[in-house]
């Protein structure tokens, strides 16, 4: 009988501190109506509610996760927001899984930003030139694939920052580059020339709430 109340108690223990484990683990990202905030040790940002964080949305993995990542990807949080298809665009996708059987990957283009951190610029950069430090740069500078289209002095947050847009082959690039005491930050956002106009109010939305620590 004791080894029993035993069991049943360990077993009551264990689900509470599982339980425990999830509800007080951080939250990144809160919604706020239309509105998506996301808040780590090291920055925080807007994004529209249809767009999303990369594994910091998911409750299970969250309590796992850095709370100062090297890097993450924000992106719409359906697949199907940008799509070629010229169908029915709810045919894409079902329970956040792509159809296959309607679609296919050259359907959905490929619109996304990567925030990354870092402490030092590569050897030889500077803010002025950082684009050049892409390795896609490298590749299709010297084809005559790669067209900046313009550099900009801004500031995010009140830190020094470059803004640079420029274009590779079909894909349009929004390239923000930070300076935060010594320590830099790197979003760098795409999407197809097609979709471009359309997402680069995201992309604002990103630099123009940003907030560093």
């Amino acid at each position: 009988m004791n080894s029993k109340i035993l069991s049943i108690g360990l077993i009551i223990c264990s689900v509470l501190l599982i339980a425990g484990f999830f509800i007080f683990s951080p939250t990144y990202l809160q919604s706020n109506g239309d509105v998506k905030h996301f808040s780590d040790s090291d920055m925080s940002f807007d994004i529209p509610n249809t767009w999303t964080v990369y594994e910091y949305d998911d409750a299970i993995k969250t309590p796992f996760l850095s709370s100062r990542p090297s890097s993450i990807i924000v992106n719409p949080a359906s697949k199907s927001t940008y799509s070629y298809y010229d169908g029915n665009i709810s045919d894409l996708e079902k329970d956040g899984v792509l159809n296959t059987s309607a679609t296919s990957a050259t359907d959905v283009a490929i619109v996304t930003c990567e925030i990354s951190k870092m402490n030092t610029l590569p050897e030889g950069v500077t803010l002025d030139n950082a684009y050049q430090s892409d390795s896609i740069y490298g590749i299709m500078e010297s084809s005559g694939q790669f067209n900046l289209d313009s550099a900009t002095v801004i500031q995010v947050d009140g830190k020094d920052a470059r803004q640079f847009v420029y274009t590779v082959g079909y894909t349009q690039y929004k390239d923000t580059w930070i300076n935060s005491n010594g320590h830099y930050y790197r979003v760098k956002c795409q999407a197809p020339n097609t979709f471009y106009s359309d997402a680069e109010s995201v992309f604002d939305t990103i630099i123009n709430t940003m907030k560093l620590k």
